[in-house]
């Protein structure tokens, strides 16, 4: 009897260990893999106009963070990355300060699709020196100022040269032209180092450099600037049309610099 009772503890016993094993399994989690990001694992080739790096930087950051996406960044003059994609080099998606530059694309038949992104004006911006010599555009042309304009080959030294031709000013003001760096980035700086008295640059480039404005060019004297985007034909299209989309949706980041929304 008591080998009886033995043998029926003994499968009681058992019967609980194999409903306790059946209940652990049942209660522990099913292990779930992370959703893939839409653009995981692929690379955009970006080209940007120099002038457009601080706010660029912030898109490039939550673009990749929200797809998964790499953005292969090249910063440079309008001009010199239009010539690179003229040449065949990898592009996916252009952004250009001079709409000039887009509808060149266009005419070239490289452009998959086009869109005016941004406005902006140029500003007469004083070093720390300037300030006490230069407080319009007319004093320019003053004796022992000194004026930074960015080369005519990018859109930017255009702008300023329209400016001041317009105004009756460029004769008077060209001898006191001290430099004429490649990008608008480069004038910003030298005002910045206090290595001339003035600039002309991009109401945008002042305000993320923190520079003193003391004149507002109108558009009628620079001429409309729209700053443009261009997808390029044989890139990533897809890739180019998610990342496009994403800077018009947090267009105010580029707004706090002193762009505005093309509308």
């Amino acid at each position: 009897m008591r080998k009886f009772f033995s043998i029926i503890l003994t499968i009681a016993l058992l019967a609980s260990f194999t409903v306790m094993a059946g209940c652990a399994q049942e209660s522990s989690p099913t292990p779930v893999e992370p959703e893939k990001k839409s653009f995981e694992g692929q690379t955009l080739n970006l080209y940007v106009a120099a002038g457009m790096k601080k706010p660029m930087d912030q898109i490039i950051k939550s673009f990749q963070d929200e797809t998964g996406a790499t953005v292969a960044v090249n910063y440079g003059p309008t001009g010199g990355l239009y010539a690179q994609i003229e040449q065949n080099q990898p592009c996916d998606l252009y952004y250009a300060a001079d709409w000039i530059y887009i509808e060149k694309l266009e005419q070239a038949e490289k452009s998959e699709k086009s869109s005016k992104f941004l406005k902006d004006n140029i500003v007469l911006v004083v070093s720390k020196t300037g300030e006490s010599k230069v407080t319009k555009m007319a004093d320019l042309g003053n004796s022992g100022v000194t004026l930074a304009i960015a080369d005519l080959q990018a859109p930017v030294g255009v702008y300023a040269k329209n400016s001041m031709v317009n105004l009756g000013l460029w004769d008077k003001v060209s001898p006191n032209i001290k430099a004429m760096p490649s990008t608008v980035n480069q004038v910003a700086i030298m005002v910045k180092e206090d290595q001339v008295d003035a600039g002309l640059i991009y109401s945008s480039v002042a305000n993320g450099n923190e520079l003193k404005t003391v004149e507002v060019i109108d558009e009628k004297y620079s001429g409309d600037i729209v700053f443009g985007s261009a997808i390029i034909k044989g890139g990533q299209i897809k890739l180019a049309e998610a990342f496009a989309d994403h800077a018009v949706k947090n267009v105010s980041v580029f707004e706090k610099y002193g762009w505005k929304a093309y509308e």
